[in-house]
């Protein structure tokens, strides 16, 4: 028996109506690094005015599954969690970078660094490049950020090749707390690069 339009549309409806109220929608959290308030300067103002040695800072480099915008859990020592629910607001790579380079600016004052640019390559003293294999809160109540970085001088050499490993607890639950301790990491990792160029020059 074939049921009347009225009625087919009826049902169709109220089926529809009964699976939008069923799916609940997933709410998705945002977090953010700190943006440092840097200023930048054109090549003249820092040749000029300036005697520090310029360090240029390359974009930093992640492993691929820190690059999909999920905040990452590792559950097991080979399992790993991407969260749909939690997500960097920014670029990861980029909020890294600008993060380094306002750390940098801040406790290396004798040397002035900049995002690495064609612009600012004749001028610069020295190149550092770095890739970050972990960047991810761990099961063990710790978040863990790990890399290498590398120096090079103004003609691509290799002077110096790092790496490291930098663990933080977790004392309090949640992810807000999770990501203030990430960033905490950063400002580790920025003083062992601080330290590498002091030992270097």
């Amino acid at each position: 028996m074939r049921l009347k339009k009225p009625l087919r549309f009826l049902i169709i409806f109220f089926s529809s109506l009964l699976i939008s109220c069923t799916s609940v929608p997933i709410n998705v959290n945002y977090y953010t690094l700190d943006n440092m308030n840097t200023t930048t300067k054109t090549v003249g103002e820092i040749v000029a005015n300036e005697p520090q040695p310029l360090v240029l800072l390359s974009q930093v480099k992640l492993a691929d599954f820190l690059a999909t915008g999920a905040l990452v859990m590792q559950l097991k020592s080979h399992q790993i969690q991407l969260s749909n629910q939690h997500r960097w607001a920014d670029d990861l790579p980029e909020a890294i970078t600008r993060s380094l380079l306002g750390i940098l600016d801040k406790i290396k004052p004798n040397y002035h660094f900049e995002i690495n640019n064609i612009h600012w390559q004749e001028n610069a003293k020295a190149h550092i490049n770095i890739y970050i294999d972990q960047f991810t809160v761990l099961a063990n109540q710790t978040t863990l950020t790990s890399g290498t970085f590398w120096f090079l001088n103004k003609h691509n050499k290799l002077i110096r090749k790092q790496t490291f490993r930098i663990i933080k607890p977790l004392k309090k639950d949640g992810y807000n707390h999770a990501v203030a301790q990430l960033k905490l990491s950063l400002s580790e990792l920025a003083e062992q690069i601080k330290n590498a160029i002091t030992q270097i020059h």
